[in-house]
């Protein structure tokens, strides 16, 4: 896999990794404005990275936008077929 690729794939999960615990935060801690700032902020960053992610690539799952022409979402390697070292 291309290592530009594997570095932007690397990136959104490790952003959706925080922006899942952030949003378990935000629910003990409702009234936190530095941690909602913090959170729409890297959800601005995350959406900008796969938008990026899936104009070089494809589409990052099956209910992203298509080119319309043909279905995207069978033309990227599955999960298993990365390799992580």
């Amino acid at each position: 896999m291309c290592r530009d690729r594997q570095n932007l794939l690397n990136e959104i999960m490790a952003i959706d990794f925080f922006l899942y615990d952030l949003a378990l935060y935000l629910d003990t801690h409702p009234n936190d404005r530095r941690a909602l700032l913090t959170f729409n902020d890297y959800l601005k960053r995350v959406k900008v990275i796969k938008e990026n992610y899936e104009l070089a690539y494809g589409p990052l799952t099956y209910d992203r936008k298509t080119n319309g022409i043909n279905w995207q979402w069978i033309d990227s390697p599955w999960p298993w077929e990365y390799s992580y070292n």
